[in-house]
């Protein structure tokens, strides 16, 4: 499987991979249509805000686990000057272009509210650079003790500052999708451990979680924090659901569908980036929808064919200009 090897399969894998992020995005975009417009419902967000962000740090922390690891501070460097072009310089980038007229108050406010910007970005490098500053401990000890250590150090760490109050890099943010990315680079990183479960065996359990993931998400808020507790209960369902979602894709054979949600995974940090701004474009004036009626359901349909054509259009123009393309994806 995807986060669950199997042998021999490396194509497919890789396509499993892509469309789990083509997967991922149509659920953020959805979902961005449904917050933009005041139309989110009890049910359907629910199941939408448990997968979509969950999704994506679960593959980001299984490609890192099952990756080639750092051996030497010269690649090091190398690799976290990369990293910081992918992800930081379009996290700010998009700032300054949006607060063109006040980009220090912009630059203060997203430091310690990481979700008034591409909050996602700026989390996968922090999370990126933990992992990357583990594998180096490891390379120079020759022990994956080393690594596990300074990893696990920096979850305390980031646990401690969470509960001090600070608000510095929304440590609530990443004491919320840390769980995920770990889990995912022990899977990654130690595959055969997963492997010795019966391919017949893992369906059972992950179609098993995704029908209990369903309940609770009809049962339970599975958006509002309130404490630790809940977090848990969150985490748990999020997890349940995800692996449901992942065990899908790769049980799903090779068609235009899945080849298509593949292609789509290719440009999910275009789409990351872009969408949301067109989110509620079409939205009139004064007037409100109920997702769950004729028209609140026509709507969502238009507003989200209106936002990704736009969408698509724009990526495709900025792909075709190097300075622009470098800047705002962070792609040469």
């Amino acid at each position: 499987t995807v986060l669950m090897p199997r042998e021999g399969i490396m194509k497919e894998r890789n396509e499993s991979l892509d469309c789990l992020k083509g997967i991922a995005i149509l659920l953020v975009m959805f979902g961005h249509v449904q917050v933009h417009n005041q139309m989110t419902d009890p049910y359907l967000y629910d199941v939408i805000k448990s997968l979509q962000m969950p999704l994506f740090f679960l593959i980001s922390g299984y490609l890192a686990g099952s990756g080639t690891k750092i051996q030497n501070i010269r690649q090091y460097a190398g690799r976290m000057k990369k990293r910081a072009v992918s992800y930081l310089l379009p996290f700010f980038a998009w700032l300054a272009l949006q607060h063109l007229t006040n980009i220090p108050e912009a630059l203060r406010t997203v430091l310690f509210q990481l979700d008034y910007g591409l909050w996602f970005l700026m989390v996968l490098f922090l999370f990126t650079w933990l992992a990357y500053t583990a594998q180096l401990a490891e390379a120079e000890t020759g022990r994956e003790a080393a690594f596990w250590a300074v990893w696990l150090a920096g979850c305390a760490l980031v646990l401690a500052v969470y509960l001090t109050g600070a608000a510095f890099l929304s440590p609530s943010i990443l004491v919320t999708y840390l769980p995920y990315y770990m889990a995912a680079y022990a899977a990654g990183r130690h595959p055969e451990i997963l492997g010795r479960v019966p391919v017949r065996q893992q369906r059972v359990y992950a179609y098993t979680g995704g029908v209990i993931f369903l309940g609770m998400a009809v049962c339970l808020d599975l958006v509002t924090v309130t404490g630790a507790v809940m977090l848990g209960v969150q985490t748990l369902a999020s997890f349940l659901g995800c692996l449901a979602v992942i065990r899908l894709a790769e049980d799903w054979r090779s068609g235009r569908i899945k080849r298509g949600l593949a292609w789509l995974g290719k440009y999910t940090l275009e789409i990351y980036v872009i969408h949301y701004h067109f989110a509620a474009a079409l939205k009139p004036e004064g007037y409100s929808f109920t997702f769950w009626s004729g028209e609140g359901i026509l709507y969502s349909a238009a507003a989200f064919v209106f936002m990704s054509a736009v969408t698509a259009a724009l990526v495709y123009v900025i792909g075709k200009i190097p300075p622009l393309k470098f800047l705002l994806f962070g792609k040469k």
